[in-house]
């Protein structure tokens, strides 16, 4: 296993692909619970935990001039191997709409190793505005990919847990499942 996985890769959306969009999207079953995968012809651009109407309505309020259609895509599959193997070595496109400061952030959370946590004071330190820790976390909780773009691994500077988009107790379960693996990653590494 490595300690540090693959990153994905972040392809901006311009406002021409955001009014053409097609997304495909299906629920699947995690081990976090129902999760909707959505993606466009150039990536995964949604993941989410919950009820399906719940995170349609969601998805629709991201991007209210796309044609949104039930069906399953091969990226699906892929993302939900690497959300329940976050070791794994698969590398996804991640088809995003946000400013250029969300788009930063984002970036950087990719950049927190599994089985690690952070503050939102260190990230707004990495991306370059040490005072913009309110800032980061909004980016923070617009993260349209859950898991995937690991803003669970994010906690507040008092190291409490704070909130999480998807409910604190799918924040926990993600983290006390990699804080596992990572254990397991080090009690191998050092046989």
């Amino acid at each position: 296993m490595n300690a540090t996985p693959a990153q994905h890769r972040i392809i901006p959306m311009t406002p021409a692909e955001e009014r053409e969009l097609v997304i495909r999207y299906a629920i699947h079953n995690s081990s976090y619970g129902p999760l909707l995968i959505a993606s466009s012809a150039r990536g995964i651009l949604f993941t989410g935990f919950g009820e399906e109407e719940q995170l349609l309505g969601e998805l629709r309020d991201r991007f209210p001039a796309a044609l949104i259609t039930s069906g399953e895509d091969p990226l699906h599959r892929h993302a939900l191997a690497r959300i329940e193997k976050p070791y794994s070595e698969d590398t996804l496109s991640l088809h995003l709409k946000g400013t250029a400061f969300q788009l930063a952030v984002w970036e950087e959370l990719l950049q927190i190793p599994c089985g690690k946590t952070t503050s939102y004071a260190m990230l707004a330190q990495k991306i370059g505005h040490p005072a913009s820790s309110r800032a980061v976390g909004n980016a923070v909780g617009r993260n349209p990919i859950a898991c995937l773009i690991p803003c669970h691994r994010v906690l507040r500077s008092d190291k409490q847990m704070g909130g999480y988009h998807w409910g604190t107790h799918v924040k926990v379960k993600l983290l006390e499942a990699e804080a596992a693996l990572s254990f397991q990653s080090t009690v191998n590494n050092n046989r």
